[in-house]
């Protein structure tokens, strides 16, 4: 064992038993191995190679804010310790709400000593002794840790940075199967695969990939969608509802890598809406049209973004096309300076003079103006999905796009390791749009052994003839289903079969405890009259805070309409009365309680 191996297996030993006497304590140890450098197969347990080892203490960097970073950096030389830092960068937070929090993390530590500013957004504060590694360590976990960590409840950003427990064993699990040597590749090229991941070694998260939950109306479908997507994303429980709805409410809130998406199904959704399509668009007195990417398409990009970069130790991320051509092109839209494309025929070259919304005007060697490029064609070639004749307006294009790759190279990034993360779309009422044709060809797609990164992994190419599509394996659908609006066997016989069904039904325990006798024998007799799919769902009898429940107005405005629509051809309304009465009299309420059934239906 080298010295460096032997500093890893001496500081993860370290922390562990940090861990057993404080079980509240988690750390984040290396997770995934690289087919080059210093990899989990040869027993290095934290990030880094022959020139430094950085232990994490919060949630791993995620594949948009690359170098978020709250941890300990410990630099080598000749395989002895250097130098050693506390190192808190955010150089890439793109969230300029975020960087307040940074800069109030360096505040609160400033009682332990000053940083140094390295670089805009990046700070370190050495330790005075390196190679007392066990002394900084328990100096920062005994006074600095704990100033972080109050300072995250007090802004409450706990689920942002704090490591689950399910994700530290999903960590150790990875550690421990290379520690005992009981993952033994079958080969060399086996023992550095880039799969030997989180990805792939994490516990298995127990929640089907498609889901509905069905039953009639309030029975806490859409309630449940909540908790439900909470325990998906943290695979742990909340420790209450209220947790989870203050997550929820904060993941919808986020603009950049959001996890989680809400989508309501109605008659009118379509598959443009959904995935992709085009828009009409209005711009300057002209009605033209625009290319939209709906919502599923939208999170499936950002959940497969993660994914390949969660199976990966480091790698270069290249800057989008349009991250490319809008640095590119600044010096024209900011000074309106031509920039000149040069050609390799005969030394010639163009200039490219103005932009548009989708095209770039062109002046030709000759001095000729009256030209245009499309940037939607750049686009395609520069992405390889389309071919463009050599002749005519090819001669031009393609030296464009030259340029504008060379441009790219210098504007690659390193990306640091992520971890894998799960995303939740939820489509409430799921079947009041046309299924089959708001899905189309994805409905293929979504069956599991067809998602990406499985073992049959499916891609297909969109209506629109170039963009290639995939569903990731670490995206969960989550659709409610109102029974009571549309049967089960009417939806399509297709999405049945890729979609787990959970029946949610009305709860007497959940009702106040006055009403539930009444709320039991109405729901029996509708039963008997119409089926369990027409029940009335317990939220319509629960209240808030303790608060007493106003059964009057609930059987005026919410019951009683309800059950006119269930029973629209009885006359009168004999029949609902006839329920309601029936109810009243088996709960034993009197007049001096409750008015009749006959005095609420006109009242």
């Amino acid at each position: 064992m080298t010295k460096l191996q032997q500093l890893h297996e001496d500081i993860y030993t370290f922390l562990l038993d940090y861990h057993q006497k404080n079980p509240s304590f988690y750390f984040a140890p290396r997770t995934r191995s690289i087919p080059n450098g210093k990899t989990l197969t040869d027993g290095y347990w934290f990030n880094g190679n022959d020139d430094y080892l950085f232990i994490g203490f919060y949630v791993p960097n995620d594949g948009d804010n690359k170098t978020r970073t709250i941890g300990i950096f410990v630099k080598f030389k000749n395989e002895e310790i250097a130098n050693a830092y506390l190192l808190i960068t955010f150089r890439d937070e793109k969230s300029e709400a975020y960087i307040p929090f940074y800069q109030g993390i360096l505040e609160s530590l400033a009682t332990q000593g000053a940083f140094q500013m390295e670089t805009e957004r990046k700070y370190r504060r050495f330790y005075s002794n390196p190679q007392d590694w066990r002394g900084f360590l328990s100096c920062f976990l005994e006074k600095e840790k704990p100033l972080i960590d109050h300072y995250i409840n007090e802004k409450g950003l706990s689920n942002e940075f704090f490591i689950t427990p399910s994700g530290f064993d999903s960590y150790l699990k990875t550690i421990e199967g290379f520690r005992n040597r009981e993952y033994k590749p079958n080969s060399q090229s086996e023992k550095y695969h880039t799969k030997n991941t989180i990805s792939n070694m994490a516990t298995p998260n127990p929640y089907p990939l498609n889901q509905i939950l069905y039953g009639p109306p309030g029975t806490g479908k859409t309630y449940s969608t909540v908790e439900l997507a909470y325990k998906i994303i943290h695979n742990d429980s909340p420790s209450s509802y209220e947790e989870a709805r203050n997550w929820y409410k904060m993941a919808l809130a986020h603009t950049e890598d959001r996890q989680v998406e809400f989508i309501t199904f109605h008659q009118n959704y379509s598959y443009e809406d959904f995935v992709m399509g085009i828009k009409p668009q209005l711009s300057e007195d002209t009605l033209g049209f625009r290319e939209h990417k709906g919502i599923f398409f939208e999170i499936c990009q950002r959940a497969l973004k993660n994914l390949r970069q969660s199976s990966l130790e480091e790698s270069v991320e290249e800057p989008t096309f349009f991250e490319v051509l809008d640095e590119f092109i600044r010096p024209l839209i900011e000074e309106n300076k031509p920039i000149v494309i040069p050609m390799k025929s005969n030394n010639y070259s163009f200039k490219l003079i103005n932009l548009t919304e989708k095209n770039i005007g062109f002046e030709k060697q000759s001095g000729a103006t009256n030209h245009s490029l499309s940037i939607k064609t750049i686009q395609d070639l520069y992405e390889g999905n389309r071919e463009y004749n050599l002749q005519g307006l090819g001669v031009y294009y393609y030296p464009l796009i030259e340029v504008l790759k060379a441009f790219a190279k210098t504007k690659t990034k390193r990306v640091q390791p992520v971890a894998l993360k799960n995303y939740v779309i939820i489509i409430d009422e799921i079947n009041r749009a046309n299924i089959s044709r708001v899905f189309g060809e994805l409905i293929t797609l979504l069956e599991e052994d067809k998602r990406w990164g499985n073992e049959f992994e499916t891609e297909v190419r969109l209506p629109d003839g170039v963009t290639k599509f995939t569903v990731p394996k670490n995206l969960y659908i989550i659709g409610t289903m109102n029974t009571a609006d549309k049967s089960i066997a009417l939806l399509d016989i297709a999405l049945r079969r890729r979609f787990e069904f959970t029946a949610l039904y009305p709860d007497s325990s959940k009702v106040s405890p006055n009403y539930q006798t009444f709320f039991e024998s109405l729901n029996e007799q509708i039963v008997a009259k119409k089926g369990i799919d027409f029940t009335i769902g317990h939220s319509y009898f629960m209240t808030k805070n303790g608060e007493e429940l106003d059964f009057v107005k609930t059987m005026n405005k919410k019951v009683i309409p309800l059950l006119n629509e269930y029973f629209y051809n009885a006359k009168d309304n004999k029949l609902v009365a006839e329920l309601i009465e029936k109810a009243i009299a088996k709960a034993g309420f009197t007049h001096t309680i409750v008015p009749s059934a006959y005095q609420l239906l006109i009242q």
